[in-house]
């Protein structure tokens, strides 16, 4: 007669309870190296998305610019003349740099061409516009995802 049944101090238990200590460190371990290798894929995503922010704001400043010039035939030769104190073409949060990029505007003094920088705070990385709508890589590797 056989009977299938545990007996006390056998290795071999029908019923687990639950994970081992040592299944459950590896599972981490696995997880925490899947992190590791995804993160500079998430880190150039985000810049990215950054640079892509700063090229819709050039192109932002650029149909603000467009507009003050049919409605003057020249370009503004100041952010300000666009801006809240001015026509109020641009939306002040714009220019802010909570995108992490800094915007500086140089017009020229006869208003027959102006151009706009974008530049990373606390990197080279630099994207300009000018006067023909051309957004262009000054400094960097990352380029706008759309042209």
């Amino acid at each position: 007669m056989r009977t299938d049944h545990c007996t006390a101090g056998s290795g071999r238990n029908r019923l687990r309870g639950g994970f081992s200590l040592i299944e459950t460190m590896i599972v981490v371990t696995v997880i925490g190296i899947l992190i590791l290798l995804s993160e500079p894929s998430y880190n150039r995503a985000v810049e990215q998305m950054r640079a892509d922010v700063a090229a819709g704001n050039l192109r932002s400043i650029w149909s603000a610019e467009r507009v003050y010039w049919l409605e003057n035939q020249t370009y503004a030769t100041d952010l300000s003349q666009l801006g809240p104190s001015g026509l109020s073409l641009l939306d002040p949060e714009i220019l802010q740099t909570s995108t992490g990029y800094s915007y500086a505007f140089s017009g020229a003094s006869d208003g027959t061409s102006f151009a706009a920088t974008a530049t990373r705070v606390g990197s080279t990385a630099e994207l300009s516009i000018d006067a023909n709508g051309t957004v262009t890589v000054v400094s960097g590797t990352i380029t706008p995802g759309f042209q």
